[in-house]
């Protein structure tokens, strides 16, 4: 089962990071996405143990963790003495700010400014209203199809984003960005089930479908900038 021991590593011939293509990052992420679901089933069967995370550690084979959890065991006397020093030393002003990396900015701070992430991210708070405001009482396997489909795209694009642009690791990105796609695809269809049944007319299902599809397009036309650029092998 893949780990993320099994992440690309660098070699030890020429010092240069194994290149992994978008399918390899995808076969990496499907094997992540069924560790999660054994970790949530974990989470939800121990919630209550006071010894949780060491259990779920074992279960999940993280010997490191464990060896860490022994390590801050050991260390929680120290710890706590820094701790006493920090909040001596620092107060809430910006030199605390400064200290905790406060005003350091991020590459998550940067995608915000990704005008595909906007367009993503405010259609998604759009149709959000649109659930609560006219879907929210309708049972409908479409409207579930909806909601569950359309958080999805700024997710995947944030993330995918934080993948990097370098060659190594542009496979995961675009890989990424191909899980948003997909996830924008089975909105649009849901959208067009909420029209045929009815539930939706035909002036709004217009405005929301238009949005959509814009959002699916142009992240389709950006997955394949980033092929492009994958297969030129420019970072």
């Amino acid at each position: 089962m893949s780990d993320y021991n099994d992440l690309p590593e660098f070699s030890e011939e020429n010092e240069e990071p194994e290149i992994w293509d978008e399918h390899r990052w995808e076969e990496f992420m499907r094997e992540a996405d069924k560790r999660t679901d054994k970790f949530s089933s974990l989470f939800e069967e121990y919630i209550d143990h006071p010894d949780r995370e060491r259990i779920i550690a074992r279960e999940m084979g993280w010997d490191h963790l464990l060896e860490m959890m022994d390590q801050e065991e050991e260390e929680d006397a120290s710890d706590e003495l820094e701790e006493e020093f920090f909040v001596d030393e620092f107060d809430e002003g910006e030199e605390w700010k400064y200290a905790t990396g406060y005003d350091v900015p991020t590459q998550f701070d940067d995608v915000e400014n990704f005008p595909l992430y906007q367009k993503a991210y405010q259609f998604t708070l759009h149709s959000i209203r649109l659930v609560e405001e006219q879907l929210k009482e309708v049972n409908d396997e479409a409207v579930n199809a909806f909601a569950s489909s359309v958080i999805i795209p700024p997710a995947k694009i944030a993330g995918a984003f934080g993948f990097g642009f370098e060659l190594e690791s542009l496979g995961g990105n675009i890989a990424n960005n191909k899980r948003g796609l997909s996830a924008a695809n089975k909105m649009l269809k849901a959208l067009q089930d909420l029209r045929d049944k009815e539930i939706l007319d035909q002036e709004t299902f217009q405005e929301y479908y238009t949005l959509g599809k814009e959002v699916r397009d142009e992240l389709a036309i950006y997955i394949v900038e980033l092929r492009e650029r994958f297969r030129r092998g420019i970072p």
